[in-house]
């Protein structure tokens, strides 16, 4: 048929070494390369889902800590403004303990209380008496 064509006739078969025939290389088997190409996408698709899912961990651990600095530097704040309070309140009492301090030393003293009672108890000042009774008395006296 192919004569009939005007092709040329193929080629004769070729002998090898010593008059052997020569054998066709057999096909290769691709179904372990399929099955090891399978494989592979599997690893990458697991790994793939490992990394969006850290990926989305990072994120939330980003929120979070954006969100307890933000709490963090608000604590600060109120801290530091109350501990400028503080300072002001400390040195409010600190004058008024200097003041009552101040007051307490020009106060009189134990002793000079004690000596007091002393001279007090001795003129006895209850027994005291008055112009008046002191003239009624005399006239009284020199009436009778």
């Amino acid at each position: 048929m192919a004569e009939q064509l005007g092709m040329p006739p193929p080629p004769p078969k070729k002998e090898g070494i010593m008059g052997l025939k020569h054998k066709a290389p057999p096909a290769p088997d691709f179904s372990e390369v399929k099955g090891d190409l399978n494989s592979m996408e599997r690893r990458l698709r697991v790994l793939e889902e490992g990394v969006t899912n850290i990926r989305k961990s990072l994120q939330v651990a980003e929120h979070s800590m954006l969100t307890k600095n933000k709490n963090l530097l608000t604590e600060i704040r109120t801290l530091t403004s109350e501990t400028v309070d503080i300072k002001k309140e400390i040195s409010e009492i600190k004058e008024k303990i200097l003041l009552v301090v101040k007051d307490l030393e020009s106060s009189a003293r134990i002793n000079d209380v004690k000596v007091l009672e002393k001279y007090i108890n001795l003129w006895n000042p209850v027994k005291f008496v008055t112009q008046e009774q002191v003239e009624r008395i005399v006239d009284e006296k020199l009436k009778k």
